[in-house]
């Protein structure tokens, strides 16, 4: 019975990442493409709390990390196979992925993505807090700026309609961000080297908090 629920739970894993990489495929190699142009030697880290996940599901499913390894990827060859047949993928696009998922190695990438999308979740409780200060920076009440964000508008095109350079729109940003991160480490919901981590990554890719107020307060309620 333990045998068959990590089979199963395996096969939803592995399931969700290839439709991951089925509808996000084009991005992702666009950015790996671009990541290898600009960098010389690039850098590769190693997760080692993946690789103790796949060492642990070896040992249940009672093969070796190459064979689940193997399987895997030729698990993913055949959604994709059937991608194409239900015609949600060009065989292209197919060949692309299976081309990105054969060079891609098990446990290694650039960048602490899972870290920041765990921050970000966090987060989302403060953000009710981060868009009363935002809104104050730029002169709005917080149910006006909901309504811009619902209408589509970024907060540059905000701030710029407010009168706010871009200069002062990423320093209030920054220390909304910040004064909810200082909470959130006090509340223990966040760790201090998750939350420094956030606020560089915010600093490198400012349109994150775009997307996270969009997604919470830019929906009609």
């Amino acid at each position: 019975m333990k045998k068959i629920f990590w089979i199963v739970g395996g096969s939803a894993l592995l399931l969700g990442c290839i439709l991951f990489g089925a509808f996000f495929a084009g991005p992702l190699l666009a950015s790996a493409h671009t990541s290898q142009s600009n960098a010389a030697t690039p850098t590769t880290t190693t997760n080692a709390y993946c690789e103790q996940y796949l060492q642990d599901l070896a040992k249940r499913l009672g093969v070796s990390v190459s064979t689940l390894q193997q399987d895997s990827l030729a698990a993913k060859e055949d959604v994709l196979a059937q991608l194409v047949k239900d015609g949600k993928l060009t065989q292209n696009q197919a060949d692309a992925i299976k081309q990105r998922l054969a060079s891609h190695q098990a446990c290694s990438g650039k960048g602490p993505g899972f870290e920041r999308g765990v921050a970000q979740h966090s987060l989302r409780q403060y953000l009710p807090n981060v868009a009363s200060q935002v809104a104050q920076g730029l002169h709005l009440s917080v149910n006006q700026l909901k309504t811009d964000l619902k209408n589509g508008k970024s907060l540059d095109q905000i701030a710029t309609a407010q009168g706010v350079s871009s200069s002062q729109l990423h320093t209030l940003v920054l220390n909304a961000v910040q004064s909810a991160v200082n909470q959130a480490v006090k509340d223990g919901n966040l760790t201090q080297q998750q939350g420094t981590a956030f606020i560089q990554a915010l600093q490198s890719h400012p349109g994150v908090l775009d997307k996270l107020l969009s997604r919470s307060f830019g929906k009609s309620k």
